[in-house]
């Protein structure tokens, strides 16, 4: 992976692009419009903002839960710019992860067309889901191997050539941030 400038301290990088270390913070510093379609706008009304809020926080009132309840609507108000909410990279539906050289270049990237398989874009805009690996975690179910099994052994050898690797969170990360996926140095793991 190649230098990468100044990262906030809201953000951090990894092989397979930039995470939020703080949504609220990056969320500041980066907002992107709600979307002007009637069924996003929907999940800005109190009584759906209620319902995903009573969902998520009926699991366990947690910090984490709270992020996730704060993702999912995120997520599902924009047309194109996501967090994944299991391991918080910021990606646009479409996107396939990578590396930028700088946090500037990364916020200032123009639009891409469609780089991932279509049922990988279809999570995206669904659930959020990054990748398939964070499809998985979020969902405890495998995508079909004919679907995007080549995505994820690509993302795992991008991620180990970097030295990095890919571990699910322990419990007490979850309840704390709401991140099921865990993008982190080979000499960080114990």
């Amino acid at each position: 992976m190649s230098a990468i400038s100044t990262i906030p301290e809201y953000a951090y990088a990894s092989p397979l692009g930039f995470h939020a270390r703080n949504i609220q913070q990056f969320i500041r510093h980066h907002p992107t419009p709600v979307s002007s379609d009637p069924a996003r706008r929907e999940w800005t009304t109190q009584e759906s903002q209620q319902m995903i809020s009573s969902m998520f926080l009926g699991i366990g009132n947690t910090p984490g839960a709270v992020i996730m309840a704060n993702l999912f609507i995120i997520n599902k108000t924009r047309d194109v710019d996501r967090i994944c909410p299991s391991c918080h990279r910021i990606y646009r539906v479409g996107e396939a992860p990578r590396a930028y050289p700088s946090f500037d270049e990364f916020v200032n990237r123009p639009r891409r067309t469609s780089e991932v398989h279509a049922k990988v874009e279809e999570e995206q805009d669904l659930s959020g889901a990054c990748c398939g690996p964070c499809f998985n975690a979020l969902s405890e179910q495998d995508w079909e191997e004919n679907d995007c099994g080549a995505e994820v052994a690509e993302l795992m050898r991008l991620a180990s050539q970097n030295g990095f690797t890919l571990r699910y969170s322990r419990p007490e990360e979850q309840r704390e941030t709401g991140i099921k996926t865990v993008w982190e140095k080979l000499e960080e793991v114990k």
